[in-house]
């Protein structure tokens, strides 16, 4: 049986990729559950505004050298984020408790 050998940068952009899908569907889950439940109780003003800083620049990041890996998963996660912001503007006084 032959040894599967992965060079350390090629590990790095699996798990790299890897946690970019579970971050994108966490994101679009909490997106999720703030226009569902109607409620933004459980978000700060700061992670919401950390959330699409981030993501604008992973994407601007990807652009400037080309790897269009990033450069997809930031252009997915940021409708995520917008949904989040939008629903966080508009739930944020909201409780339902």
């Amino acid at each position: 049986m032959e040894a599967i050998c992965v060079s350390y940068i090629e590990f790095s952009r699996i798990l790299a990729t890897v946690a970019s899908m579970v971050i994108t569907v966490g994101l679009y889950s909490q997106a999720t559950k703030i226009w569902r439940t109607k409620s933004a109780r459980d978000f700060s003003a700061l992670l919401v505004a950390a959330l699409l800083l981030d993501e604008i620049a992973w994407l601007n990041y990807g652009l400037a050298i080309y790897e269009w890996p990033i450069i997809l998963i930031a252009a997915l996660n940021i409708p995520a984020v917008i949904l989040a912001v939008v629903g966080y503007l508009k739930y944020r006084k909201c409780s339902n408790d």
